[in-house]
């Protein structure tokens, strides 16, 4: 740990070096003297020895209280020493490094001796020159950015303006950019009472959006890549929040080598089209009650109702599929994965059809599970029907025959991570139902689908290439990999940060005191996301003291109708996912955490790092470690004092300036300053 530290090991051995100097010469001194009386005593007479003794034993009080002054003078004398010529240089030493790296406004305070006040005044003037340079840099990089700002604002205007949700993630899955709409279509559906999930650069697009479909797109889109077609994408249908539906297009990001470096995802919401076609086929089905005795009327009416519906469901992102592979690939999954056997009988090979791959498939292996389940059989014959605009598919087994209820409830079954079976069909213009006859039990299923008469209407966008679109790359994310990622291994400077403050009615969590207010902000690939913010004021379930209302403004009528702590950590516990805790003094917010895990079950495991024991480490020489001092020495100005996210803004701005004091100390990974912090003298504060 010798160059982790070596800032420390410096600043704490420049002391220790003086004070064993001072201890070492005070010690020789006296060996001297020691040494000079005994070779005296050794030399005198009887006589002489005992007069000796007889001066020492009647002046013994006088000779202690002499050595005692002499003791208190070179310790005074070395004390001057210490504050004038060795503790200015310290701090000399430690201000340097934060004008270096953080602060180049602070300016050395001019006290001490002569030379040291020398020194002062000509690293201020240093100071001067490299301040007004750093202005100088600054200027010329805001005169170079203005153009690629303009670009990226117009960027930003067009996305904003885009009719679909745009949601742009690495390999892994990570958030690289999303526009407002696609936010917009994520948190309206998120049921209020349950626990949030939130979108923000660097979190998972996992927590959105089911993993299996996007594997599912994924590797349909490899398939179209490695057969060279000169477009790539996949389309699926999910359910999101409180049972809205979208449709989502994702489309591939390529590097120079066509290797997939990414994904975008193109996302409608498509409830109000669903619901629209739903409440149709009700009229529908209503009007052809009221036409039932009209013979003529009745003839029409199925292929002016498949017109009709067939018409609005175009506007579903159904695709063509080859029915040959199709069928080839239910035969596949269920054997592999059920152990059921289907004999395809007179497929036709060029034949197509229109549905969404992932969600009808998932729902046609599902039947045959579900058959297999309830009849025992392990064998299905499937005999494929050209029926003029739909193919028919004709399921029949060997075994315990299946009644209506039966297969009602199949129909009314939902499927993990999509839609029920009915609106599976419903969405991909499939039809269930039993051959027409007299019988109660069955063992002949027709499932129907719309053929597909006419070439694809609509085409997957080219790929995008990753080098032709720099705007994109407003974070390295592109690079990140999670794969065996050790987090204590990892450098500060690529890991993402929640910075927590609260506000309390006192200082006494196990005492009975509550949080009244939660504010966070997140930090990702070292930049400040001021707009991804958690802030809520929390119900406490007493009353606040008159002494806290003080000090963050927080009267009882402001939380009296607002959610108690048990109903806000959920959510918040979802805020802070795959990030490092940052706060400051944060022994006292993970405590009041900590308290709530009997009743709320939460608790967080995530690594936690506070800038009170990191500036202690990094700046041993300054006594005072509390979030104004800090601040102050960092040239950080510091709005909304008491209030949890003003807070925790400081906070997070403070630690973003400490890092590269941090890295320029040997501090580089996580592991690192977990254990510097550990070193300090703070760490043995307890609550």
């Amino acid at each position: 740990m010798r160059v982790r530290n070596s800032y420390c090991f410096h600043a704490m051995t420049l002391s220790h070096r003086f004070w064993i100097f001072a201890v070492t010469a005070a010690g020789i001194i006296l060996m001297i003297f020691a040494g000079m009386a005994l070779y005296i005593w050794l030399h005198l007479t009887p006589e002489q020895t005992e007069t000796a003794l007889n001066i020492i034993q009647k002046n013994l009080p006088a000779l202690l209280t002499g050595g005692l002054l002499l003791s208190l003078v070179f310790w005074a004398l070395s004390d001057l020493v210490y504050a004038n010529y060795i503790k200015p240089v310290r701090k000399i030493s430690g201000n340097l490094a934060l004008i270096y790296a953080s602060n180049p406004s602070l300016r050395i305070p001019v006290k001490g001796n002569q030379d040291i006040q020398a020194l002062a005044r000509t690293i201020n003037t240093f100071a001067d020159t490299f301040e007004k340079l750093n202005q100088d840099i600054k200027t010329q990089m805001v005169e170079a950015r203005k153009e690629t700002d303009q670009e990226r604002n117009l960027l930003a205007a067009i996305m904003g303006e885009l009719p679909q949700g745009v949601i742009i993630c690495n390999q892994n899955g990570r958030i690289l950019l999303y526009n407002s709409l696609a936010k917009d279509i994520f948190t309206r559906t998120m049921v209020r009472e349950k626990t949030e999930h939130f979108m923000g650069l660097g979190r998972s697009i996992f927590h959105l959006v089911d993993k299996d479909l996007i594997s599912h797109a994924m590797e349909e889109i490899n398939e179209q890549l490695a057969s060279n077609e000169n477009s790539a994408g996949s389309f699926f249908i999910t359910p999101i929040g409180d049972h809205s539906l979208i449709s989502v297009e994702a489309i591939p990001v390529l590097d120079k080598t066509n290797q997939i470096t990414g994904f975008i995802l193109a996302i409608l919401d498509i409830t109000r089209d669903v619901e629209k076609f739903r409440s149709m086929q009700r009229d529908l089905s209503d009007f052809q009650a009221c036409l039932e005795k009209q013979s003529i009327a009745k003839q029409k009416f199925p292929p002016l109702s498949d017109m009709i519906q067939n018409t609005y469901l175009s506007r579903l992102p159904l695709s063509r599929l080859n029915l040959a592979p199709f069928l080839f690939k239910i035969q596949k999954l269920t054997g592999r994965n059920h152990n059921i056997r289907i004999n395809v009988h007179n497929l036709p090979r060029d034949e197509r059809i229109m549905a969404d791959t992932y969600s009808f498939t998932k729902a046609i292996v599902f039947l045959f599970r579900t058959l297999s389940d309830w009849t025992y059989a392990v064998e299905f014959e499937l005999t494929v029907t050209d029926a003029s605009d739909r193919i028919q598919f004709d399921i029949t087994w060997d075994g315990v025959p299946v009644d209506k209820p039966g297969l009602d409830t199949i129909i009314k079954t939902t499927i993990n991570a999509l839609p029920g079976f009915k609106s599976i069909l419903t969405l991909n213009n499939a039809r269930l139902h039993v051959p027409e006859s007299g019988e109660t039990h069955f063992s002949h299923i027709i499932l129907s689908v719309k053929k597909s008469t006419e070439p694809p209407a609509k085409f997957h966008r080219t790929p995008v290439l990753a080098g032709s679109r720099p705007e994109f790359y407003d974070f390295d994310l592109f690079k990140i990999r999670d794969d065996n990622k050790n987090l204590m291994d990892t450098r500060l400077t690529e890991l993402s940060y929640t910075v927590l403050d609260t506000e309390t009615t006192g200082l006494n969590p196990e005492g009975g005191d509550e949080i009244v207010s939660m504010g966070a902000v997140r930090i990702v690939n070292g930049r400040l996301l001021s707009d991804e913010i958690f802030e809520e004021l929390v119900n406490p379930g007493r009353d606040i003291p008159v002494a806290s209302y003080r000090i963050h403004g927080i009267h009882h009528e402001m939380v009296a109708e607002k959610d108690p702590i048990e109903t806000v950590l959920p959510r918040f516990r979802q805020f802070v996912a795959d990030t490092v805790l940052v706060g400051h003094n944060f022994a006292f917010d993970m405590k009041l955490l900590k308290l709530k895990e009997k009743t709320t079950h939460i608790r967080f495991t995530n690594p936690v790092l506070d800038t009170l024991l990191l500036s202690a480490v990094l700046h041993p020489v300054h006594e005072q470690h509390d979030m104004e001092n800090i601040a102050r020495r960092l040239g950080i100005s510091m709005i909304g004092r008491h209030t949890a996210l003003g807070d925790a803004l400081t906070t997070a701005q403070i630690f973003l300036k400490l890092i590269p004091i941090l890295n320029s100390n040997g501090i580089l990974t996580l592991g690192d300053a977990i254990h510097a912090s550990k070193n300090s003298y703070y760490a043995r504060l307890k609550y």
